[in-house]
């Protein structure tokens, strides 16, 4: 056998080999059991809130990463699961392709999103179009009908009309066994002459039936979560911080204050004042004649002296009468 035809056989045998434990590695597409497609018109917003939820079926593995289609411009999106106790949780998620991918700790999954509706006068139409992310057992649609709203149509007809706890019509529909990737156009027609949304108008009476419509939502707790928090409570303390110094040191101390002048004495008021001198005119005075006596000297030093000295300021020796 030549070369070539060895290293043609050693390929095939490589194919034969790790082309079975491929396929056998391969985990099997996981089966939506069963899910509800939720379409809420002009509910809290004013466009549709979609919302989808289900189970798989039993065997699928978990934690499973999950992929569900998801409109262009859909927003407001949450994407969360169901715990033991029946509690959503909240899941960190991302929109890649056109497809809304999360992490699933359990089988059961419930997503949210809001997309716009086309501006309409009275007469109002929605279409939506619904894809399957999985092959997909039974699959319920539930479709709101707006308060006060009129000529409502639904397309494909509703099975079934059912009357809310909150007071609100919903048509309801079915479908079974759709294929992975099989995709559902629903359309919805009514009237409706105001734009005031459904939530305000509700009075709901039953707690649990409005807790089971309406399920809270919580969030898985983790360093992410309660971080930005903790950030924000010390930034707002050094800010209170800054502003306490910068209003102290503003803060001058008070001047003393000043000794208060002493009072001037004040002649008592029974003293009588002195009698006013009248001012004589001023009289040119003649300059006395000098009584300077000659100069004198001092007989022991020789001295001038001054006709007033008694001594001599040099030697001390007394002047001579």
């Amino acid at each position: 056998m030549t070369r070539w035809g060895r290293a043609a056989l050693l390929a095939l045998l490589v194919v034969a080999i790790v082309a079975p434990a491929a396929v056998f590695a391969q985990a099997p597409a996981p089966i939506i059991e069963s899910a509800e497609l939720r379409l809420w018109p002009e509910y809290d917003d004013p466009g549709l809130l979609v919302i989808f939820s289900g189970d798989f079926a039993a065997g699928a593995t978990t934690p499973l990463n999950v992929a569900f289609p998801i409109p262009a411009g859909a927003r407001n999106i949450q994407a969360t699961y169901q715990d033991a106790q029946g509690t959503l949780i909240n899941r960190p998620f991302e929109v890649v392709d056109g497809k809304l991918t999360y992490e699933l700790p359990t089988g059961t999954f419930h997503t949210e999103h809001y997309v716009d509706r086309e501006p309409s006068g009275d007469t109002r139409q929605i279409k939506y179009v619904f894809e399957a992310p999985y092959a997909m057992n039974a699959l319920r649609v539930a479709v709101q009908q707006p308060a006060r709203s009129t000529d409502f149509s639904l397309s494909p007809a509703a099975d079934t009309t059912e009357q809310g706890t909150d007071g609100l019509t919903y048509h309801v529909f079915t479908r079974q066994n759709l294929a992975a990737g099989e995709k559902l156009e629903i359309d919805v027609n009514y009237a409706k002459s105001d734009t005031s949304l459904s939530a305000p108008q509700l009075s709901v009476t039953d707690t649990d039936a409005a807790a089971a419509e309406a399920p809270l939502v919580a969030t898985e707790s983790s360093p992410t979560d309660w971080l930005p928090w903790v950030l924000i409570g010390a930034g707002v303390a050094l800010l209170v911080g800054i502003l306490a110094y910068w209003l102290l040191s503003r803060r001058r101390p008070e001047p003393e204050p000043e000794p208060a002048a002493r009072p001037v004495r004040q002649a008592p008021a029974t003293q009588k004042p002195l009698p006013t001198v009248p001012a004589r005119p001023a009289q040119a005075q003649t300059p006395p004649a000098s009584t300077a006596k000659p100069a004198a000297f001092c007989h022991n030093c020789g001295n001038a002296l001054k006709a007033e000295d008694k001594f001599c300021p040099q030697c001390g020796t007394p002047r001579r009468q």
